[in-house]
């Protein structure tokens, strides 16, 4: 079979271009023309095998369009706007009608990226065992595609429900057609399959100072092209209801600057959510790699005009350049607009940040930062993956869900240090050595001391919560006569706060439908898409609520 990474580099996206920058030797740019390289001519050197790893993001950069809309406009932040009356695929996915024939219901681009993966990770085997790579290099390639498949085969079980599972190479994707080989998996085996072989993946952490495949280009880092091994197996353990380890794989990566020998600001601020580094969303979304864009994204992969695919969110949202498809929903307006601030005025500065207005009208400003609609061709942007909060949230999901809900408030609301210190200690020269921890088991064992008589440092001593972060009052757990369990108020509480964090990114309908799901609650999800539409002034509100009263309506159908 032909090697379809090499049709992918015919495509190639900006991270082809920065990967193919960084190789000083000729060899990755000796590729045979895609009309002469045969299956003998491809994974000779480990050129080839970085090419083979750039091709398969090459492929996965086509998803970004249909993961933004299905984990956005499915559920209550993102609504279509009257533009869309003539693009029935969007409007199905907004009122969950959606039809075997939409295309954003298409299950073969997931498939096509799985396919390009098993390909590759089968060539990867072969370059090992006749040593034309290194084993080091084979384990961190191989290690990298397993977990971007297991990202890509996630998805497809949220949207889908059940769907076939193939890890061995295909010739190609009309081959899954055939049922009677390639039997549909229910989504809890699915992820069964997917923990127990992204478990096994030899090289868990990011790709070591060095590799070929990471470099500065132009002050572009290119390591956060890359999935973060880490947050699939969180994810993966999250969905299936093991919160220790889901926990535990979220913790490494928030202490991602742990092994920083310096003891300098990347030990105590990546991926901290600290005080010393609070996010600029006017800075955070545009793409330039300062510290606050470093200290917070985890998975960012970046859109240049000059290669395909083209910037998608550019036609979808922007009113000025673009076709204003879809638009931030009067929920998430108004979510925002009910916060209150420290300095007790309303709002929330997220929200000013996340909607901007063009002609008028609100536009989800997220993936506008760079977008001049007088140079319409400069369609620059990014699709956003994982930050630090989206880890924060979901560690303090899996330590609230394991008992730790004071933990888990710590992480929403002002940080480890001001939940844990003893309320008995003295306001001058208090001694914090008996204090300021959590004193619990891994991995919920943290350090947040900050002393001077004796001096501590903990490692989480700048540690501040998301909303302290983004300035607001905290949420009353307090209530008297609360008819939920606290465990359940704080979880309401940090899905709130998702929404007010993270709107748009991608994760939205993920969130609502983990908790139903694990709830067996189907109003949860209902309702709030029900609210969405009522405040459009929606007449089609009650019987989308209906519709999605019944699980078999939370799934796409699935044809091949």
């Amino acid at each position: 079979m032909k090697n379809k990474f090499i049709r992918s580099i015919a495509r190639v996206v900006p991270i082809v271009l920065l990967g193919l920058s960084t190789f000083s030797c000729s060899d990755m740019l000796d590729i045979a023309p895609e009309t002469t390289l045969d299956e003998g001519q491809a994974y000779q050197n480990i050129f080839d095998a970085d090419a083979a790893v750039i091709g398969v993001y090459g492929k996965f950069m086509n998803l970004a369009e249909r993961h933004v809309v299905l984990n956005e406009l499915r559920a209550d932040l993102l609504n279509v706007t009257p533009n869309a009356a003539g693009t029935p695929d969007l409007l199905q996915i907004n009122y969950h009608t959606v039809q075997p024939e939409n295309r954003y219901a298409d299950p073969r681009p997931f498939y096509e990226v799985i396919i390009n993966c098993n390909d590759v990770l089968h060539n990867f085997n072969k370059m090992v065992s006749e040593n034309k790579i290194t084993r080091d290099e084979y384990n961190q390639r191989y290690s990298d595609i397993a977990a971007l498949r297991s990202w890509v085969y996630l998805q497809l079980g949220i949207q889908y429900g059940r769907i076939p599972y193939i890890t061995a190479p295909l010739a190609k994707v009309d081959d899954l057609t055939d049922q009677s080989k390639f039997q549909k998996v229910e989504f809890e085996v699915l992820l069964d399959s997917l923990i127990s072989v992204t478990e096994k993946i030899p090289h868990k952490d990011l790709y070591p100072t060095g590799s070929s495949l990471m470099t500065n280009i132009g002050g572009f880092n290119t390591q956060k092209f890359f999935v973060n091994k880490r947050l699939v197996l969180g994810d993966l353990h999250l969905w299936k209801g093991n919160y220790t380890q889901a926990a535990t794989h979220y913790r490494v990566i928030m202490e991602t600057g742990a092994a920083d020998a310096s003891r300098g600001a990347r030990f105590y601020d990546q991926y901290k959510v600290s005080w010393s580094n609070p996010f600029n969303h006017s800075v955070g979304f545009n793409g330039s790699q300062t510290n606050v864009w470093n200290y917070e994204w985890v998975w960012d992969l970046p859109f240049s005009p000059n290669f395909s695919p083209t910037n998608p969110f550019i036609r979808l949202f922007a009113n000025a350049g673009g076709s204003y498809l879809l638009k931030p929903s009067q929920t998430a307006i108004d979510k925002w607009a009910s916060q209150t601030r420290n300095n007790l005025t309303p709002g929330d500065n997220r929200g000013e940040w996340a909607v901007t207005y063009q002609l008028g009208q609100p536009v989800v400003g997220k993936y506008l930062q760079n977008f001049n609609a007088a140079l319409p061709f400069e369609n620059r942007g990014n699709w956003f993956l994982a930050r630090a909060s989206l880890v924060h949230l979901r560690f303090a999901e899996a330590a609230n869900r394991n008992g730790h809900s004071k933990l888990a408030e710590a992480f929403l609301q002002r940080g480890i240090k001001a939940n844990f210190t003893d309320p008995n200690l003295p306001t001058t020269n208090p001694d914090v050595t008996n204090t300021q921890q959590t004193f619990l088991p891994a991995p919920y064992n943290f350090d947040a001391r900050e002393g001077t008589f004796p001096f501590f440092r903990g490692d989480w001593y700048r540690h501040i919560g998301l909303r302290e972060r983004a300035g607001l009052q905290i949420v009353n757990f307090n209530v008297p006569g609360a008819q939920e369990p606290l465990m359940i108020r704080i979880e309401n509480a940090l899905i709130d706060e998702a929404a007010l964090e993270l709107a748009f990114e991608g994760h939205r309908w993920q969130d609502l439908l983990r908790i139903a799901r694990r709830r067996n609650d189907p109003a949860f999800l209902a309702d709030k898409v029900y609210d969405k539409l009522i405040k459009a002034n929606d007449p089609r509100a009650a019987e989308v609520r209906a519709r999605l009263m019944d699980p078999n309506n939370w799934y796409l159908p699935f044809k091949m």
